[in-house]
């Protein structure tokens, strides 16, 4: 009986390394994104800005 329990356990703790793993690898991804967003903020206001004018010439009026 205690050696099924240690195993459970063990099986237990695995799981949550995994799960503890994978949340820490989308934290540093939406890290890395907000940093390049940060680094072409001016390009993406650009980006922005020339497709709302596409969107506008675009449109019937």
């Amino acid at each position: 009986m205690l050696e099924q329990r240690r195993r459970e356990h063990l099986r237990s703790h695995g799981r949550h390394e995994r799960a503890a793993a994978e949340h820490v690898l989308r934290l540093e991804c939406v890290l890395k994104t907000l940093e390049w967003v940060r680094d072409n903020h001016d390009e993406l206001k650009a980006y922005a800005r020339n497709r709302r004018q596409e969107a506008e010439r675009g449109s019937p009026k």
